[in-house]
């Protein structure tokens, strides 16, 4: 799908998405994908919302804002758990939540945007998930998250992923390692940040609360038969998203896709045991 081709579907693309720096196109197909990695990534966290909470009372009254919501899943989902709570999700594109409670509001804004559309010190919990292919300056993301957050009381809750490295010297991945990185790299775009995310939240003088890292398998070569059931759950949604950001890349630079398509099967070979980690961090505005 050209970028042409996604632009003329106007009931999800807007223009903020087609210049953001985050490289794959909300297209209906995506957003079933998006709904599926969240059910994985649930099974990997051991929780739909937010683990390091657990049970919350039905009757609780918080403000929540989800940032980069994505399908809108998850902000709908608390939405229905907490009804008498009020949810704020935002995306750089028209978030298409299938059901969406009464309690739950969706805008477009841009996570790069500073200042973000939102008052100062008004969320109860905000809500940040797998947004390392979109932020350009995390401090500064993390800064602003701080601004939003009610202190003392609020809690950011920020969850990102690892893939397996490209390594240099990988002859059967060197095309899609230079590909990647010059894309990446102009675009400032960096995609080790998971296990730095409580490093970036002290740095902004933040608390942190809860730091706590999931290990999982990019495929079914675990042994153990629940790893290797979520490892290919994992393998499967993640090498539809890599195949997509592959092919926006090749289009953007106006190259042919097929020699680095080629390469992606070597980059996610089971051979290899490729693996990943999920960071779960959690951080309070201390007065």
């Amino acid at each position: 799908m050209t970028l042409e081709d996604a632009a003329d579907d106007a009931s999800l693309v807007t223009e903020l998405a087609l210049r953001s720096p985050y490289p794959i196109l909300p297209t209906p197909d995506e957003i079933e994908r998006l709904e599926f990695q969240h059910s994985v990534v649930s099974q990997i966290l051991g929780g739909r919302f937010l683990p390091a909470i657990g049970h919350f009372d039905i009757h609780t009254r918080l403000k929540i804002l989800d940032c980069g919501s994505g399908s809108g899943t998850w902000a709908s989902e608390i939405g229905f758990a907490l009804p008498e709570s009020t949810v704020t999700g935002f995306d750089i594109f028209d978030v298409p939540a299938k059901f969406k409670p009464a309690n739950v509001d969706f805008v477009v804004a841009d996570a790069n945007d500073h200042p973000m559309p939102f008052a100062d010190s008004t969320y109860d919990i905000i809500h940040s998930r797998f947004l390392f292919l979109g932020i350009t300056n995390w401090l500064r993301y993390i800064l602003e998250l701080k601004r939003l957050v009610k202190p003392n009381t609020g809690e950011i809750h920020m969850i990102e992923t690892t893939a397996p490295p490209l390594l240099v010297g990988d002859d059967d991945t060197s095309l899609l390692r230079e590909l990647v990185d010059t894309s990446l790299g102009q675009a400032n775009i960096s995609i080790v940040v998971a296990s730095k995310l409580g490093d970036y939240c002290r740095a902004a003088g933040l608390t942190v609360t809860h730091e706590k890292m999931y290990p999982f398998a990019y495929g079914d070569w675990p042994e153990d038969p629940e790893q290797s059931r979520i490892g290919g759950l994992m393998l499967s949604c993640t090498m539809e998203g890599v195949e997509k950001i592959t092919r926006r890349f090749c289009e953007t630079k106006g190259y042919d896709s097929k020699p680095y398509m080629a390469q992606l099967g070597a980059y996610l070979d089971q051979k290899r045991k490729p693996a990943g980690e999920i960071w779960y961090v959690v951080a309070k505005k201390m007065d």
